[in-house]
């Protein structure tokens, strides 16, 4: 029987049919005339690809011109198709022999029941692939708690059945030991690929346990691509517990290849390998994603599930957001990522608080790389990091190792001015021909993007966020002159986050300086700073003639109608500009309206605030608004260079 990934085999080999779908619409082609068809319908309707681009429309349209003749119909990944229109469809295609309808998003995960009608609508089907969500009772009534976990059992044993991700909602540690048995045979058949546990407090560290003893012994070492089981209670424990499996199987896998490599440089017969788990299966492991966030993991877990990262663990995926990482968990975590450099693609470890020493610890393990790494997003928000461990990041981080590195997340740390002028080094340009070639390309799976929407961003970070770091604080501007300085040459960064910085005009007037240069820049977020009409008028002046920019968020500015009339001038001027969030600042109620008159969605005003009854520094507004008058500024100095 076929993988789910690998495409549908035929008796004969035959060219894919024509008309083709794409994006909801029909294209029409060439028919290929296939042998044995009575029908039209039969020659081009066997093998229908809508992949991404189902909907009801759509679906309901093949039903009408069809006429029954679909053998293989893949709707993965289409979000905007429903399950009774799949169901339908299935019902009137009496030869459908393979569906494949995973990632419909939040409201695409079949139930057991859904399962049942498919099979009893279409009983020609020998492969169906989905996602699956099974709610386990509570053992306070035994019969239904054990008709939900023979569902489990059900859906996960049926050899027609691909479940791309295994939904289970509450549960206990009982159920999860049930639970995870099936799913460690269903995936080591191939059968199951990520089992979701998340939001149940009744799981805690004995469902963890549970789950590495049977991935062990009935899966031949780690055989499940993904693992979530967010906010499900889990301690150092269970998570030492998950680490010990990983870390084994992926011993298991190294010893296992290097006994075969013996075998293959001895050219002579040699005993068949040993198994550690007691079979003569090969060992496997498939960890692709671990989403542990949101639990209760302190240093020693954290370290134990760093430690167990390795060349032969083939994770893109890591989520330990939310729970109390520490100095010693930085470090394993640092170690682990430079091991694991060639898969390893989005590291997340905000909200755990660890401080400039964490920061500090987990650079300087990262810095131990010695080839081209794969990480591109590195998500440290939350985490009270000061201006030594920016310094530390960005010196580990410049290095050749960490080139790919696309999307960094810094907000809410303290930074201050130091920390971000620290962080420029950053923004410094890439030469392309330095830059690593060896890493293969990001799939949508681990949710990574290697270049821009047209396709010529050079290496370097596609998105910084600063958010709430306090870089403007006290008048300073040091650390974001430095930062725009670097952005005027930079060529790679689309998304700048500068959101509650305590900003003022001064400061807007660095950020428009660099507006006049950097030609790549397409989202800027000022918004919640002290810029006030000034500081709306900067900006306005700079994005005039800025080719690039498609969003600006300039919101709890408090800027007046005053401010406003820049801006409106602003979007007259450039058409490039696809919206302006101007929420909660001191419009008064014209303007929000005549702003919707004129420019529709491009200007977001909702939610204004009272201007305030006395005007703060009415003397220096005044004469700044002389100056704006007569035209004036930085922004006009910068272009008369």
């Amino acid at each position: 029987m076929n993988s789910p990934s690998s495409p549908p085999s035929s008796s004969r080999p035959a060219p894919r049919r024509e008309p083709r779908w794409s994006s909801g619409r029909l294209s029409m082609g060439t028919a290929t005339h296939v042998e044995g068809g009575g029908h039209l319908a039969d020659a081009a309707w066997r093998e229908i690809d809508l992949r991404g681009a189902a909907t009801a429309n759509s679906l309901c349209t093949l039903r009408g011109v069809a006429c029954g003749a679909v053998r293989l119909l893949d709707v993965t990944g289409s979000r905007l198709a429903k399950r009774g229109d799949i169901l339908d469809l299935a019902r009137e295609s009496p030869q459908l022999r393979e569906l494949r309808c995973g990632s419909l998003g939040d409201n695409g995960k079949w139930s057991v029941r859904d399962v049942d009608a498919v099979f009893e609508a279409c009983p020609s089907l020998t492969l169906f692939e989905c996602d699956v969500g099974v709610k386990i009772d509570s053992r306070g009534d035994e019969e239904r708690y054990e008709e939900s976990l023979g569902e489990v059992r059900y859906v996960l044993g049926d050899r027609r059945m691909r479940v791309r991700r295994l939904k289970i909602h509450s549960g206990c540690v009982d159920s999860a030991h049930v639970v995870f048995e099936c799913a460690a045979r269903a995936a080591r058949a191939g059968r199951l690929r990520s089992v979701d546990a998340s939001w149940s407090l009744k799981l805690g560290c004995g469902a963890a346990r549970g789950c590495a003893a049977m991935m062990e012994k009935h899966g031949g070492g780690f055989p499940l691509r993904r693992l979530a089981m967010r906010k499900a209670n889990i301690k150092d424990p269970g998570a030492m517990s998950l680490a010990g499996a990983i870390r084994r199987a992926a011993e298991a896998v190294a010893a296992e290849e290097k006994e075969s490599r013996r075998k293959e440089w001895s050219g002579r017969y040699a005993a068949e390998y040993e198994s550690p788990h007691g079979d003569v299966r090969d060992p496997v492991c498939e960890l692709r994603w671990l989403d542990l966030g949101s639990n209760h993991i302190n240093d020693p877990g954290a370290a134990a599930l760093g430690d167990a990262l390795g060349p032969k663990v083939p994770i893109t995926r890591l989520n330990l957001r939310d729970n109390q990482v520490g100095v010693l968990g930085c470090r394993s975590i640092g170690y682990g990522v430079a091991r694991c450099g060639a898969t390893l693609r989005r590291l997340d470890l905000a909200h755990s608080g660890f401080g400039c020493q964490g920061a500090v610890a987990l650079a300087t393990a990262l810095a131990t790389a010695h080839s081209p790494c794969a990480l591109r997003v590195l998500q440290l928000g939350f985490n009270s990091i000061g201006a030594v461990g920016a310094e530390a990041l960005a010196a580990a981080l410049t290095s050749g190792s960490f080139r790919r590195l696309e999307h960094l997340d810094l907000a809410c740390n303290v930074l201050g001015p130091d920390g971000v002028a620290a962080l420029a080094t950053l923004l410094e340009p890439i030469d392309s021909d330095d830059s690593d070639e060896s890493g293969d390309a990001t799939s949508a799976d681990d949710g990574g993007s290697t270049l821009s929407d047209d396709g010529k961003r050079g290496a370097g970070l596609y998105s910084l966020d600063l958010a709430v770091n306090n870089a403007g604080g006290d008048g300073e501007r040091g650390g974001i002159r430095a930062l725009m300085k670097a952005l005027e040459t930079n060529t790679s960064l689309r998304m700048l986050n500068l959101r509650g910085n305590d900003l003022t005009p001064e400061h807007a007037g660095d950020v428009a300086e660099m507006l006049c240069e950097n030609v790549t820049l397409t989202q800027l977020n000022v918004g919640y700073n002290k810029i006030y009409n000034e500081g709306a008028w900067e900006l306005a002046e700079a994005l005039s003639e800025n080719p690039s920019l498609l969003g600006l968020d300039i919101q709890r500015n408090e800027i007046s109608d005053d401010g406003a009339e820049w801006i409106r001038g602003l979007l007259a001027a450039n058409s490039t500009i696809e919206e302006v969030d101007m929420r909660s600042n001191q419009l008064s109620p014209e303007v929000v309206e005549s702003f919707g008159k004129s420019f529709g969605e491009r200007v977001n005003a909702r939610w204004q605030q009272e201007p305030p009854k006395v005007e703060k520094n009415d003397e220096n507004m005044a004469a700044r608004r002389t100056m704006v008058g007569e035209g004036g500024g930085r922004v006009a100095a910068k272009k008369a260079e």
